[in-house]
């Protein structure tokens, strides 16, 4: 945070210092392009973090441009609290937007389309709606920012909105400094993971896309304020790729890309039309073009690479002993966890059909079966990645079914996938760190909190016994795909685990690795009295973990009992044959 502030109070200076040098036109063009950049910083906000593309960030700045320009028009006194009533507006349109459109979880070519619609349509209603907006020729006149009932002259007002869209991009930048800028990449970065260790992605994509909207509001306040006018094209559809634009070009998730990208494709547009009249826009795509081939992750990135900086480092949390973990199933009336009469069907084919389960004291649990016959199927529904057409779920006595995934975590649940499923841009701390906050998981609540990360005494053992303690600061998509197991079994210990589910938690490792591996799970349940139920196809691995062995087969129970026990069953010996030789 202090190195965000650090930097925005020099960039404010050296803001200062170019508009007095530069004077007139030139200080003018650059606090436009300041606003341009605070525009593109809101976007990389919403799409760069977050992974929300829209393409109508002009909505917000637009209908705050409006209401900004007939409130001074109205009260040339008011142009300062016209500032803060403009931010509040894009926060409000934006969350208007958010709810009604993430909560149906929309594809990513869904969202551009529809926000750009949207936008698009707000400049045909801007045109047609003459008695507010002043029809196409818009709203003009309207005052510059006045301080002290004084209207600002020309270069103090040039200088005021620089500084306040550096405010602006500062405050965004402060923002991404704390740990809610990791969890929108990780939620951007997989979605399912993030679900899985207890946040309510939605509710975080919504929130972020309104933060997004109030320095989108804010921008446009600043805009109108330093043309004087606003008209329709203020929604239209050459801005709009314009943003984004900026934003690819300059490095989005950076925050310093978009503003690099917007000052320069602007002071290089406005060159280019002033030495090269007839030209100019054919030179300026041909720019853009070879930026994209030559830099496709943008300049700031590309640059960063260049100078022995890794594009994506970010500030590294502290892991933290926490002073309590949870320790098993913590009391509570029923089952540890409880499937009754549980059906899960795909089209024709029923993958889970009338199975009944339950584990009743903290064990290791195995659940093995020939493939289709249900078993990852079951943990995605104990840990509500899956719903069920029928049936219930209880956890710890709690009535679970038909609840999302974030809420199964909260109530305990932790997750390892079949495949790993991890946050692979950030380091292997900031993983386990994300998953511990999970827990408490409020957007402001992360945008407010420290970088420490306190983790239970499992999770520590995990990192410790498998040398992932020695390397917190590695990239997690560079691990071994062995490493990447065990960083998925420490994320999940790292949060509020009182239920284990492992989906193959050995694939891919040598008999010896997974005897080892076997013996460090023993060990965990032993000391922590934590249940875990595995899902496994290696028998030797089964034979050396398990307390009680659950066969499943055509989507039901088909045996139940202790390793020898099934191992001696003649209908587990006839459909998972060769299993045991």
């Amino acid at each position: 945070m202090r190195r965000a502030l650090a930097a925005g109070a020099l960039a404010a200076v050296a803001v200062v210092a170019m508009s007095v040098a530069l004077g007139g036109f030139r200080a003018g063009q650059l606090s436009l392009f300041l606003v341009f950049a605070a525009l593109a910083v809101s976007l990389d906000f919403v799409w760069g973090y977050a992974g929300i593309l829209s393409l109508g960030q002009l909505l917000p700045f637009g209908i705050a441009a409006y209401a900004s320009a007939k409130i001074t028009l109205a009260a040339p006194s008011l142009s300062v609290g016209a500032l803060i009533v403009a931010a509040l507006i894009g926060a409000a349109v934006a969350a208007g937007i958010g709810v009604a459109m993430l909560r149906r979880r929309p594809t990513a070519v869904v969202v551009g389309l529809l926000t750009l619609v949207l936008s698009l349509t707000a400049e045909q209603i801007a045109e047609q709606w003459r008695d507010i907006t002043g029809g196409f020729n818009g709203l003009t006149g309207v005052p510059r920012i006045g301080a002290f009932g004084t209207e600002l002259s020309d270069t103090a007002g040039d200088i005021v909105i620089s500084v306040l869209a550096l405010a602006a991009i500062t405050v965004v930048g402060v923002g991404v400094s704390r740990p809610i800028g990791a969890v929108l990449i990780g939620i951007r970065s997989n979605e399912r993971r993030m679900e899985a260790l207890g946040y309510d992605t939605v509710r975080c994509k919504i929130w972020a896309f309104t933060v997004g909207g109030a320095v989108a509001g804010f921008a446009g306040a600043l805009y109108v304020h330093r043309t004087g006018f606003v008209s329709p094209q203020i929604f239209g559809f050459t801005l709009a790729t314009s943003v984004v634009l900026w934003t690819l070009v300059g490095g989005r998730g950076t925050i310093v890309g978009p503003v690099v990208g917007a000052l320069a494709i602007n002071f290089a547009s406005a060159t280019l039309a002033d030495v090269w009249l007839q030209y100019w826009t054919l030179a300026t795509g041909v720019i853009f073009v070879v930026v994209v081939v030559v830099m496709p992750d943008g300049v700031v990135p590309s640059l960063q690479r260049l100078a022995g900086r890794s594009a994506g480092r970010r500030r590294q949390p502290t892991l933290l002993p926490a002073d309590a973990e949870p320790s098993g199933a913590p009391p509570h009336d029923g089952a540890i966890f409880e499937a009754i009469d549980v059906r899960k069907s795909f089209g024709f084919f029923r993958l889970i059909d009338g199975l009944t389960l339950r584990m009743d004291e903290p064990e290791l649990r195995c659940l093995v079966g020939p493939n289709g016959a249900g078993k990852s199927t079951l943990l995605d529904i104990l840990c509500g990645q899956q719903g069920c057409q029928a049936g219930t779920v209880r956890i710890f006595g709690q009535e679970c079914t038909g609840k999302p995934s974030w809420e199964f975590a909260r109530n305990g649940v932790s997750r390892k996938f079949q495949s790993p499923q991890l946050v692979d841009d950030l380091s292997v701390a900031t993983n386990v760190a994300i998953a511990a906050w999970g827990a408490d998981s409020s957007p402001w609540g992360l945008a407010r909190r420290s970088w420490n990360a306190p983790i239970p005494p499992a999770a520590s053992e995990i990192l410790e016994r498998t040398g992932l303690g020695e390397r917190l600061g590695a990239r997690a998509g560079d691990l071994s795909h062995g490493d990447k197991q065990w960083l998925e079994v420490a994320m999940a210990l790292a949060g509020n685990c009182r239920l284990l589910l492992l989906d193959e938690p050995t694939a891919g490792m040598t008999v010896a690795e997974s005897l080892e591996a076997a013996a460090l799970l023993r060990d965990l349940h032993a000391r922590h009295g934590l249940p875990i139920v595995i899902v496994e196809h290696d028998m030797t691995f089964i034979r050396a973990v398990a307390d009680r062995v659950t066969v499943l087969a055509r989507g039901a129970v088909l045996a139940d009992g202790d390793v020898a026990e099934v191992e001696a069953n003649p209908q587990v010996r006839a459909i998972y044959s060769g299993v045991d030789t």
